[in-house]
């Protein structure tokens, strides 16, 4: 098959370009008048493209009276820039993408624009969407943090009910833990629902109510001090609330086997240095059994710290030197494989 070649090799190809771009361009003098439009640019005006030369552009585009100073074309005149800009123009039945470059003589002076403006419509029809969706994921997922904080508080307090049925000292102390956990996990989904961030939380904000909530629990009749070093710094909820739960076991046996004497002092401290985090529990206590290997001897609530800290892939380190320390070290961001 054979073509036509002579429109290729027109010196006024650039006529036929013109009108063959589905954008809409205008061609602009510094007075706003309409030099020239494109087909694309007539036909969402329902003119012919020689009805709007020598018409001021916002009279064609924006039925307006006189110039709209946020129009790239006005900003372009001032400066002599280029400027792009996004708008909902009715005129021309949709949202566009809208970019004014210069034309300049051959002394380097402005002498007019090129107004080029793409239907957007569609892109921003698929944003609202997707936005919508993303609203109704977040207020799904702040649902379940709050439902799921509930039923652990249930828990907790189904939990404290029951042992006041129960005589046995070892089994009230049992389940007094296990209400601990609870409430240790559900005070982090209040945290996630209370700031709106469904993937991270201050652990700092939460350390410290974390803390003060267990001390209030343990020393209504002792007298330890709590003292909390705690820098802020989020963390992601995949590793806090495991981490909620290891602060809770270490802070419990501090206040429950450290002090005999019924007196003491019990350090928290929270920071990053570098790349990773550092979370320190340590107690002025009685110390922990020389006889006790606490990796792999201690009972289930130092089994469930091990446990814990293999999870967020952590270290755990236990120094015995008038007192306890428990030293937990993890990465700020998980490893690949």
């Amino acid at each position: 098959m054979e073509y036509d070649t002579k429109i290729l090799e027109s010196p006024d190809i650039w006529k036929y370009v013109f009108d063959a771009l589905p954008d809409l361009i205008a061609i602009m003098d510094v007075n706003h008048r309409v030099v020239k439009i494109n087909k694309a640019m007539a036909n969402r005006l329902g003119v012919s493209p020689d009805d709007t030369v020598g018409m001021h552009c916002y009279e064609v585009v924006h039925n307006t009276g006189e110039p709209i100073a946020q129009c790239p074309h006005s900003q372009l005149l001032q400066d002599g820039l280029e400027h792009t800009t996004e708008v909902q123009e009715d005129n021309l039945g949709g949202y566009f993408l809208v970019t004014a470059s210069p034309i300049r003589d051959d002394d380097g002076n402005v002498v007019g624009s090129v107004h080029m403006a793409r239907d957007i419509s569609d892109r921003r029809e698929m944003e609202k969407e997707l936005q919508k969706a993303l609203d109704d994921k977040d207020v799904l997922l702040k649902e379940i943090h709050h439902r799921v904080k509930n039923n652990l508080m249930m828990i907790s307090s189904l939990l404290n009910i029951q042992s006041r049925y129960i005589k046995d000292q070892d089994t009230k102390e049992i389940l007094e833990e296990s209400r601990n956990r609870a409430k240790s996990m559900a005070l982090i989904h209040q945290k996630l629902y209370q700031t709106g961030d469904m993937k991270n939380i201050e652990f700092s904000e939460y350390l410290r109510n974390l803390a003060i909530e267990i001390m209030h629990s343990y020393n209504s009749k002792s007298h330890i001090k709590l003292n909390l070093d705690l820098e802020p710094n989020l963390i992601d909820v995949d590793r806090a609330i495991p981490l909620g739960l290891i602060a809770t076991e270490l802070i419990i046996n501090s206040f429950k086997h450290a002090f005999p004497q019924g007196s003491g002092k019990i350090s928290v401290k929270f920071y990053k240095r570098d790349e990773y985090f550092y979370l320190i529990i340590a107690d002025d206590g009685i110390g922990f059994p020389a006889d006790l290997d606490f990796r792999t001897q201690g009972n289930m609530g130092m089994n469930l710290i091990n446990s814990l800290t293999k999870q967020i892939e952590g270290s755990i380190d236990m120094e015995c030197d008038g007192g306890t320390k428990f030293t937990i070290r993890f990465q700020d961001e998980l490893p690949e494989f």
